[in-house]
């Protein structure tokens, strides 16, 4: 990952050294300002807490604290400087060809709302980003943390789907499937209650649950390793009973993932015959299981069919109005888009709409960014994501540091499996998973970062 030098940052990081030298010496002698990183972890891990139960407006102030906790930290810590990898030159440009949007867009005040939320979704990722490259110690930390609620949340999932609750907002189209296949939603405690949310909080995040179970039995930790590996399939069971079909295809992509990343590391890195025959098991009895799973779960096959038939579902109808109707936004609005945010997208979508119902958003992260800020501003995000994706590819295959590895992989694949799932929901703008999603994106910015500095 390379680390973009340029005279304006060298002008920055003169300043910051001169405040530095000033306040270095009230931080040392302070108990509060010496311990300012545990105070940042903190707010780190208060923000996906929060997470778990409360609103947009209670997770957004609790997120704010960490961008500036980690200002502050760099004006009052001798040493610390701001610097900026390759990839996240395409993020701040795609920042300010959003903020043009702003002031193209007809629904101004709207606009700016919906812009300064992605700037607090940023600064989290940003923040991080400072934070962790000095403090990389905290990544196995974090990763630790989402695994705890990730899994909380699925078991209670689990307990929603035994007790069967009520359907909420979130239609399935019934018309056509037996009363004894419909599927009983479930939701776990994101607010708002959305089966779509809770799938795509649980596909952004639930690879970190696999880390700690390669981690436990690479210590030889048995018993926790097969409890987190017991966590691992509740989860993987959790988004199937949440009967998204969106987080069904990005789950397909994260298996496609691990059976390829475990074949490099098994049959690459490890000259073992054994391990190999092993693995070879594994994966043939996961493949059966997943398999027998199917067959012997007909509302859960009965809603993975129902992808396919399009028009016949009412969900997926409703969708490709959306879509037609978003085209035509774009058409209208190619280069600096409506304006950022869903409040602009519901006041102008009512002009093109095809059918009597209201939608939140485009359903598809990419034409969404493309209607709000215009092709210009999707394709710098995309860059970013590719030059992002692209190194961390490289790198692991060229890795052989087990542990180093599964770091890699475990926000490379989550990230693959938000945008995966992106494509056919926009549930990607929600809090939660925006929190999970930048996070997984800082500890990899920051992995690849250090193996470039290694270089």
């Amino acid at each position: 990952m390379k680390i973009l030098e340029s005279k304006i940052f060298d002008a920055l990081n003169y300043v910051l050294s001169l405040i530095q030298n000033i306040t270095d010496n009230i931080r040392k002698n302070s108990f509060i300002l010496s311990s300012i990183d545990v105070f940042i972890l903190l707010a780190i891990i208060g923000t996906y807490i929060v997470s778990t139960f409360g609103t947009t407006n209670q997770i957004g102030a609790v997120s704010f604290l960490v961008p500036i906790l980690v200002v502050f930290k760099v004006l009052i810590t001798k040493g610390e400087k701001i610097e900026l990898e390759h990839c996240n030159f395409y993020l701040l440009l795609y920042l300010l060809i959003c903020l043009i949007s702003n002031f193209t867009s007809s629904l101004l005040d709207k606009s700016l709302y919906g812009f300064m939320k992605t700037l607090l979704y940023f600064g989290f990722y940003f923040a991080l980003c400072q934070f962790l490259k000095n403090n990389k110690k905290y990544i196995t930390v974090i990763l630790f943390s989402l695994a705890v609620f990730l899994s909380a949340e699925s078991i209670i999932g689990l307990l929603q789907s035994y007790i069967g609750v009520e359907s909420i907002s979130t239609w399935q189209d019934t018309s056509y499937v037996n009363p004894e296949d419909v599927i009983s939603r479930v939701y776990g405690t994101l607010q708002p209650y959305n089966p779509n949310l809770f799938a795509g909080y649980l596909i952004a995040g639930f690879t970190s649950i696999l880390a700690m179970t390669v981690f436990y039995f690479q210590k030889k930790k048995i018993l926790s390793g097969i409890i987190a590996l017991g966590c691992f399939f509740v989860s993987m069971l959790c988004i199937f009973l949440t009967g998204c079909r969106g987080a069904y295809i990005a789950l397909f992509a994260v298996m496609i993932g691990i059976v390829i990343a475990s074949f490099n590391i098994i049959f690459k890195d490890y000259n073992n015959k054994k391990l190999q025959k092993l693995w070879k098991g594994f994966i043939s009895l996961g493949a059966i299981g997943s398999i027998g799973f199917m067959l012997l779960n007909h509302a859960i096959l009965q809603r993975l069919m129902s992808i396919f038939i399009l028009r016949g579902d009412s969900s997926t109808s409703f969708r490709m109005n959306v879509y037609n109707s978003a085209i035509q936004m774009f058409q209208d609005n190619p280069i600096c888009g409506i304006g950022v945010g869903n409040k602009v997208f519901r006041e102008i979508y009512g002009l093109y709409m095809l059918s009597g119902f209201d939608a939140l958003s485009c359903y598809c992260i990419y034409l969404e960014m493309a209607v709000e800020s215009g092709i210009f501003a999707l394709l710098a995000y995309l860059l970013f994501l590719f030059t992002l994706l692209g190194s961390a590819f490289k790198t692991f295959f060229n890795s052989k540091d087990l542990t180093y590895k599964v770091l890699l992989f475990v926000p490379f694949i989550s990230i693959v499996a938000v945008m995966v799932h992106g494509f056919v929901d926009t549930v990607y703008f929600r809090p939660q998973i925006q929190y999970v999603f930048w996070t997984m994106a800082a500890i990899l910015t920051v992995l690849l970062r250090e193996e470039k500095t290694a270089e």
